[in-house]
């Protein structure tokens, strides 16, 4: 199995039928990631995918490891999360089952199936919400916006 680190597509082709496993270490920098308020910030991510080839389904079920940069969302001060993103997507080209939203359509047209969405949107949904510094960050000052862990105001607000 291969797959393009710049579209994460794998080629059908690739895919023999029945079960197969693999561990691809992917080049952060070539996949197009394009994450609100985060960006990859490990050199190498490592996928580990199952799949599961049938007549008319391929069923892509696997994890990414990587670590993401984040802003504490008090301080604003760079943060580094490792991320376990939980992969598991149908893709078919069975018309039946093109109805089901859960089911990507599988495109012959260029012979690939794509799994950038899904791997993208697990890792938002393995970001934390509000990503902290430190679980004693006092953020910043409300009034001036000095960094208060690093050097105090006269204001005296609490985070």
């Amino acid at each position: 199995m291969r797959i393009f680190e710049e579209t994460m597509s794998i080629p059908l082709n690739s895919i023999p039928r029945g079960v197969t496993r693999e561990t691809f270490t992917i080049e952060m920098s070539k996949v197009p990631w394009e994450i609100p308020e985060a960006e990859f910030n490990s050199k190498e991510g490592y996928l580990d995918l199952e799949i599961v080839r049938t007549e008319y389904e391929i069923i892509v079920k696997g994890f990414l490891e990587a670590d993401f940069l984040v802003q504490c969302a008090r301080c604003l001060a760079p943060v580094i999360v490792p991320v376990t993103a939980d992969i598991n997507r149908m893709y078919s080209w069975n018309p039946d089952m093109l109805s089901d939203p859960e089911v990507e359509p599988v495109s012959h047209n260029d012979g690939t199936v794509c799994i950038l969405d899904p791997v993208r949107e697990a890792i938002i949904f393995s970001l934390p919400v509000m990503p902290l510094c430190t679980e004693q960050c006092r953020g910043l000052c409300p009034s001036c916006g000095i960094n208060r862990n690093i050097e105090e105001c006269e204001h005296g607000f609490e985070a």
